[in-house]
């Protein structure tokens, strides 16, 4: 019996590997999407700083995206044997440098799937464990976003499992401090990744604050683990980030962030933490106040650029409830999460909040106290990305893992009512099914999902499509031409992901110097373009310009031959033009 017990647990630990890896791993050269060329770019340009040990140079972008280009460069060392020439005596940017620079960052996300599965059976047990890996693996926008050199999934995952650390430390009464260590850890990759992780530090209070009152843990203790989880995150951040090694003050912070990790670990092994003198807590403020300073000084030029990303709007106006707008508003991620969301998603956090609710009064309401942990972090980042003037919907991902998890125990929830265990197996499987299948279909392409219920035009018309979907597409059609390597295809900004498919000779639209030329053979346009094509609600900021791809283009006589369509949305248009070189004498069966 415990040897067909352990043969049960084989294969649903493989089948969970395979749930979770094989849509992330397969097909990654396709569906080339806006951005992915910036990370490979900075990828290499950090694999070059590291090699010529120009650290300071490793600070590529504000975001700062330190762990995409760890592993971006990890994946270019493994490709080219030497660090410039190889780069740039071939096309840089090619399909297949793409899916490489993807696989280390899809398989890391994974990874990370797993580790909060396992912080989830710390808490809840193993069914709950289960169900969420699965629901994690299969959750629309964060397993579209596993797949992409960028930088939000990482951010998502290193930050929910910097949560679930914390959780599982509190809920087994401060006695795991290597739990803290681990979520301090977790939460500098987070910053490392994605600049807006940090405000997590705003979210501990509240998290400290609710648990001090439900469960009266001692307050002494609570700070101490703080500062003891505070350390591990700048001592993360001075490792991992080789930036940091060449600043002046990188050996005053290793000494003091050494000093204040012993000095918490040492308190935070105590069963009531020694009363500190006056002495000792001025040292420890200065410290602690010296180590934020130096930090903060050394962050300028990148905390700058924070600034700008914060207060700008994007330069490109979005399609949002039919108008054209740089700020979308109040109601665009709110809007964006539901559109983006789970078939069950929505009423399964409904029955996950009322279970919650139903034993906030019982004597182990663990239940209770994570739920409303999760619903709140959930909430406090959604009113966090509307603070910001730049929206993007990709930006909601970061709370996208905290959405499943409540998902998976409304789904517990429903299941619970019935008392026969096959009964609750089924509702369990049908639930699951019902989330993953009209995900999972969609393979590779998952950026084009939608709620099964809303249909592809109302989408289309109310809110503006990730960019990149199809053009594989449209490139494969024209590839499989006679002569296609002799064909002139022009397409604009916007749909540029395009020329990386194409074998054939492309150029850019632009209207200021367009005529009716037709030395081109077919013009392709693009779902994005026609979406934000036309006059803005709100004028542009008084720094952009408009850019020419965004006012309509000069009619020129072509015929449409082809369109490539994705869960019911049409995203790119291959029109003939007529009486061009070289498609009079191409078949167009």
């Amino acid at each position: 019996m415990p040897r067909l017990r352990e043969i049960r647990l084989a294969i649903l630990l493989f089948g969970l590997v395979l749930l979770t890896f094989l849509p992330r791993g397969l097909s990654l050269d396709r569906h080339w999407a806006s951005d992915e060329n910036l990370w490979m770019h900075r990828s290499r340009n950090f694999l070059v700083a590291m090699q010529d040990r120009e650290f300071s140079k490793t600070a590529q972008a504000y975001h700062p995206g330190v762990t995409t280009m760890w592993l971006g460069s990890l994946a270019l060392w493994t490709i080219d044997t030497t660090k410039k020439s190889d780069a740039s005596s071939a096309p840089f940017f090619t399909p297949e440098r793409l899916s490489r620079i993807r696989l280390p960052i899809a398989i890391a996300t994974g990874v990370m799937i797993f580790l909060c599965g396992f912080c989830v059976y710390r808490l809840f047990g193993g069914t709950i464990a289960v169900l969420s890996i699965a629901f994690l693996a299969i959750e629309p926008f964060l397993l579209s976003e596993s797949r992409r050199a960028h930088t939000d999934a990482l951010t998502a995952l290193f930050l929910f499992l910097s949560l679930l650390l914390w959780l599982c430390y509190l809920e087994a009464n401060l006695s795991r401090r290597r739990d803290v260590i681990l979520s301090g850890i977790s939460f500098g990759l987070a910053c490392l990744t994605k600049s807006h992780a940090s405000v997590f530090l705003l979210f501990i209070p509240l998290l400290l604050i609710w648990y001090t009152k439900q469960l009266n843990l001692c307050v002494a203790r609570l700070l101490w683990s703080a500062l003891l989880w505070l350390m591990g995150t700048f001592s993360t951040v001075l490792i991992v980030f080789p930036y940091m090694w060449e600043r002046p003050q990188f050996l005053l912070l290793c000494g003091m962030v050494g000093a204040l990790l012993v000095w918490s670990w040492k308190n935070t092994s105590k069963a009531g933490p020694a009363q500190l003198t006056q002495t000792a807590l001025e040292v420890l403020l200065g410290l602690l106040l010296a180590v934020i300073g130096c930090t903060v000084a050394a962050f300028i030029p990148i905390v700058k650029s924070m600034f700008w990303a914060l207060t700008d709007a994007h330069e490109f106006p979005k399609l949002f409830l039919g108008d054209i707008r740089y700020n979308p508003g109040w109601l665009y991620f709110p809007i964006v999460v539901c559109v983006w969301s789970g078939l069950l998603t929505l009423p399964l956090i409904g029955f996950a909040m009322s279970g919650a609710w139903s034993q906030r009064n019982l004597k182990d309401n663990k239940t209770f106290r994570i739920t409303v942990v999760l619903a709140v972090f959930i909430l406090f980042y959604l009113f966090g990305l509307n603070l910001a003037a730049k929206k993007i919907s990709r930006y909601l991902v970061i709370f996208l893992p905290a959405v499943s998890l409540l998902t998976v125990i409304g789904a517990m929830n429903i299941a619970q009512r019935f008392s026969k265990k096959w009964i609750r197996l089924v509702v369990l499987a049908t639930v699951f099914a019902l989330q993953a299948v009209p995900v999972l279909r969609l393979h590779p392409y998952y950026r084009t999902y939608y709620h099964p219920l809303l249909s592809g035009t109302s989408v289309v018309e109310s809110t503006t499509c990730i960019t990149g979907a199809g053009l594989d597409l449209a490139a494969d059609y024209l590839n499989a031409k006679p002569n296609a390597e002799k064909l002139q295809v022009r397409m604009t900004w916007i749909s540029k992901e395009f020329g990386y498919y194409f074998v054939g000779d492309t150029l850019q639209r632009h209207h200021h110097t367009e005529t009716n030329s037709r030395d081109f053979d077919y013009d392709i346009e693009y779902l994005r373009d026609k979406q934000i094509t036309g006059k803005t609600l709100v004028d542009a900021p008084d720094n952009y310009q408009i850019h020419n791809f965004l006012r309509p283009s000069i009619k020129l006589p072509r015929k449409l031959e082809h369109v490539v369509t994705l869960n019911g949305i049409d995203y790119v248009w291959i029109y003939r033009v007529l009486n061009s070189p070289l498609t009079n004498d191409i078949s167009t069966d």
